[in-house]
């Protein structure tokens, strides 16, 4: 595989999505070129969790294969998204003590909060596994302090931090599955942090932004503000209700309900079909209001709302969610560029996790965080390995 390449890969419900982008090419966004995209169907799955290990591997495996044969190049490390109904966002406070001579605040004493703040998170929730660890605040001798405090003097450093979690067994059976298909594991993205990476600018990231990732059987609400993530909250409740809903309501085939769902001419009754559509789309929308009116954030996010996931092409989402939410709402674009013609093609918005992991812009968020480290990264997957071993 070339060096130049980084290789992204979402394990959906309904399909695993794989890009392969070129850092060395960019585009008018300054984001890499994406050279190969692939969308193979996926069993084994359901809600984003594994559940049939053995479905899930042939659905892997298939993938992988079919991704080398039109990249003509074996596949043997990669990225990947992680996302489910347990992954979560949760908010820990705490101090330490600053006991140097002079009291001067270094890069220890931030290590030294920030793992306090982890291992009060893992005696409460012992079940969960920490990807993200994100600075959010810090304080000195009950002071707010803008950036970071190192440098700054004091006796007293607190820390505001947002840890973005998944239920350690689920994360346990992606890395059996991945480990057990021989490609080694280079990053760990949850799947909103990705989805960022790919579709925020970094005035959208900064001013307050929404990204509503419809999937097939989950939808995922996030908030941006000041260049981090500030929530995540991910609902059993995706597009194929939306298409169930269709077919049952107009007693119609799930194949012709997909594509009327998508905006695909027909001869039935349309406000019938408007109905069935909107009344859905109105569930989620008030839980994603809902959402924002527990943050004490409601309408405060100029960038407005982003949709991406294959739920995002239902018919007139975008005016349907101006109208009940009142925030700008727009449509994201992704492009693909042709090895043959070098023209630009647009690729489906269910690739917006794949892609994002392709961006070294989501190396911003590890300057104000801790996730894995490619070193633990390496040592938590050979325990992992271990473990599975005869």
């Amino acid at each position: 595989m070339s060096k130049e390449h980084i290789i992204g890969i979402d394990l959906g419900t309904y399909a695993i999505k794989i890009v392969i982008a070129d850092p060395s090419q960019l585009t008018s966004k300054k984001k890499p070129r994406i050279i190969h995209s692939l969308e193979y169907p996926s069993h084994g799955f359901r809600n984003g969790y594994v559940v049939d290990q053995g479905r899930a591997f042939e659905s892997f495996k298939s993938a992988i294969k079919k991704a080398e044969l039109e990249y003509k190049q074996p596949i043997t490390r990669a990225r990947f998204s992680i996302s489910g109904v347990g992954l979560k966002s949760q908010y820990v406070r705490t101090s330490i003590e600053i006991t140097k001579k002079n009291n001067e605040i270094d890069e220890a004493h931030t290590e030294e909060v920030t793992q306090k703040a982890e291992e009060l998170f893992a005696s409460k929730y012992p079940n969960k596994k920490i990807l993200h660890a994100i600075p959010v605040q810090y304080r000195v001798d009950d002071k707010d302090v803008l950036g970071t405090p190192i440098g700054m003097y004091g006796t007293r450093l607190e820390i505001k931090i947002i840890f973005i979690t998944i239920p350690e067994h689920h994360l346990d059976a992606l890395v059996s599955l991945i480990e057990k298909n021989n490609i080694a594991i280079t990053d760990v993205l949850a799947g909103p942090l990705a989805d960022a990476a790919a579709i925020l600018s970094y005035q959208q990231k900064n001013q307050g932004s929404v990204i509503i990732n419809i999937g097939s059987e989950t939808t995922s609400f996030s908030t941006f503000k000041n260049g981090i993530i500030t929530s995540l909250e991910i609902l059993p409740l995706g597009s194929n209700d939306i298409t169930n809903d269709l077919a049952l309501g107009l007693q119609i085939p799930l194949e012709k309900a997909e594509s009327i769902k998508k905006g695909a001419h027909h001869d039935l009754p349309k406000k019938r079909v408007e109905d069935i559509i909107y009344a859905r789309i109105a569930d989620i929308l008030e839980l994603a209001d809902k959402h924002l009116l527990q943050m004490n954030k409601h309408r405060l996010f100029p960038a407005g709302i982003l949709f991406t996931g294959g739920g995002s092409y239902t018919k007139d989402l975008n005016e349907y969610t101006r109208q009940m939410m009142k925030l700008p709402s727009e449509e994201i674009k992704i492009t693909q560029t042709s090895q043959k013609n070098k023209k630009s093609t647009r690729i489906p918005n269910q690739f917006s996790s794949a892609y994002g992991l392709c961006n070294d812009e989501k190396s911003s968020y590890r300057g104000s965080q801790r996730s894995f480290s490619l070193k633990k990264i390496k040592t938590f997957f050979s325990k992992i390995f271990r473990q599975l071993m005869p």
